[in-house]
């Protein structure tokens, strides 16, 4: 994507434990043709409490992404959604809408020979917990949103989803989650997979924003200070890894 933040340019984290979620992303926009030239900007907001049990992740379309989650969470608030499958269906329906107002002539896809442009990426992974009648957490749930495919829901049933510069983070979680893991186990694994990402590729950085979903605490942004406890944790145990191969 020409002259905006491309939807590559980041990673976005949703991981599922035995008492609740952990969703996490980088502060990065990467600005202009990753092919040339780019600027980058640590300031981005990527992380969203949705609902009292839900959280959604977006990652590019820059200033559009952000424009349209402003939309997105006046229409959760207005219809009450609360579970993730509601809040993930009001987030589709406005995404969607916008994008068919916005880029009707616009292919979804790359064509090959097609002279039209096509829609600017952006992917959003919407996790949390449905709610019965009464408004009680019943089961988590992780969906994830993209453009290529005109936003058609898709169901992380396998534990985590991750979406942006993957490879390494893929390749960590492989190795290192376990749908056995707690909140806090997946907080520290969570700002590793980001941090690992980042220490390796420039369009992964900045300040990593986390959020707890659970039963009993519902969405739970954390400040900066707590993340930062979290990434000085890990900064500890790398260096005890390190030092299991000097013995």
């Amino acid at each position: 994507m020409q002259g905006g933040f491309s939807e590559k340019m980041t990673l976005l984290v949703s991981l599922r434990g035995t008492n609740g979620l952990v969703v996490a992303c980088d502060s990065r926009g990467t600005f202009g043709d990753p092919r040339g030239v780019t600027a980058q900007n640590d300031a981005q907001k990527k992380l969203y409490a949705a609902s009292k049990y839900s959280a959604i992740l977006t990652a590019g379309a820059g200033e559009l992404g952000a424009s349209l989650m402003q939309e997105v969470l006046t229409s959760i608030r207005t219809q009450n959604a609360v579970g993730a499958t509601q809040v993930m269906d009001v987030t589709r329906s406005v995404v969607r809408t916008r994008y068919s107002d916005w880029f009707a002539r616009f292919a979804i896809q790359p064509l090959p020979n097609a002279p039209n442009p096509i829609r600017p990426d952006l992917a959003l992974i919407v996790s949390g917990y449905d709610v019965d009648e009464g408004g009680r957490p019943v089961e988590q749930k992780i969906f994830q949103l993209i453009s290529q495919f005109d936003f058609a829901p898709m169901l992380h049933n396998y534990g985590f989803a991750i979406s942006g510069i993957a490879q390494y983070a893929l390749y960590l979680l492989n190795r290192l989650y376990e749908n056995d893991l707690s909140i806090e186990q997946l907080k520290a694994l969570a700002a590793y997979v980001i941090t690992e990402t980042a220490s390796q590729d420039g369009k992964v950085g900045g300040r990593v924003q986390m959020a707890t979903i659970s039963p009993e605490g519902g969405c739970i942004e954390l400040s900066p200070q707590e993340v930062d406890e979290v990434a000085n944790r890990n900064q500890g145990l790398n260096k005890s890894l390190r030092e299991l191969f000097r013995k």
